[in-house]
């Protein structure tokens, strides 16, 4: 056999093995998480609202360079971080957290976020699961449920939607108490969804 022969066999197994990895890379992509466009939605409500991040933060009441910092994406903000920064936007806080438009309610007394901690111990008993499994399910840990059940710590919404993944539940219901704790018929949970980064660890 010649070098070019040679060549070209070694290039077409070369370029076939490149095939193979790039395939199996794709088939086993993961789907981002819905709170990791949240950055993008802020910036683009606060543009809307022709609001500066100085001018936002303080309408939050926070610290000045908040809306700012939370724009780069370099913290993932708990659940009535993001509650009131919706508030100000005039927009849903499920739309801005997680991308899903449902209707905008009316602003309870504390927060709708207030009440996740209620939501969360009922429905994890009523799916009869310990605060162990479902730490487990959800990649946090049964301390992180316990302080969340018991409202001794708030969580982001990363978090959050690690939850209501392993519960099988809504999101937009379980951190804001908005529209219906089941998922629509059809709709199941993906098993490979790497979970959220524990907040204690």
């Amino acid at each position: 056999m010649n070098n070019k022969a040679t060549f070209t066999r070694d290039f077409c197994r070369c370029s076939q093995g490149w095939a193979d990895l790039v395939a199996s890379l794709v088939v086993r992509g993961r789907r981002n998480p819905l709170h990791t466009g949240f950055a993008l939605r802020l910036n683009r409500a606060r543009e809307a609202a022709d609001l500066s991040g100085v001018a936002l933060s303080v309408a939050v009441g926070m610290h000045r360079a908040t809306a700012s910092g939370l724009e780069g994406g370099g913290r993932v903000p708990r659940v009535d971080t993001v509650e009131k920064l919706a508030a100000v936007l005039g927009i849903s806080p499920c739309a801005l957290a997680y991308g899903v438009e449902l209707p905008r309610l009316h602003a309870q007394s504390g927060g709708r976020s207030s009440s996740l901690a209620q939501r969360l111990s009922s429905i994890r008993e009523e799916r009869g699961l310990s605060r162990l499994e479902l730490g487990r399910l959800s990649g946090t840990s049964h301390t992180f449920v316990r302080m969340t059940e018991t409202g001794t710590t708030v969580p982001n919404i990363a978090n959050v939607e690690q939850l209501a993944k392993a519960l099988n539940v809504s999101v937009c219901w379980l951190a804001f108490g908005i529209g219906q704790a089941e998922l629509p018929a059809g709709r199941r949970v993906r098993s490979d969804t790497p979970p959220a980064p524990d907040p204690h660890a």
